[in-house]
């Protein structure tokens, strides 16, 4: 390895730590939303609002320069995940809504 790279490989690195550990903390957020969503009696997928996440996603990373084609992209990845993850909790079945 270049030793010049090695720093800024360094930074890299750490914030690829933190983009894991929001993708961990939006995750657990998305399981609540799903038990929500069941105590609610709402469909584990809103499709209205997949896509104004996705458009946001895009507008916002204009912000940072990043392309709104990338963004939609990769948000449409981040929803995929979400939505798996929002589809076992409602086949596991209400044992995980809250209890009044």
């Amino acid at each position: 390895m270049i030793a010049s790279l090695a720093p800024l490989r360094a930074e890299i690195d750490a914030i690829d730590d933190e983009i894991v550990a929001l993708l961990g903390k939006r995750l657990s957020v998305v399981h609540r939303v799903a038990v929500v969503k069941m105590a609610e009696g709402l469909p584990a997928i809103l499709p209205d609002r997949v896509e104004a996440v996705k458009a946001l996603a895009a507008e916002r990373g204009m912000d940072y320069g990043l392309d709104p084609v990338f963004m939609a992209a990769l948000y449409q990845m981040i929803i995929d995940e979400a939505c798996r993850v929002e589809e076992g909790i409602f086949a596991a079945g209400p044992q995980d809504t809250p209890r009044s």
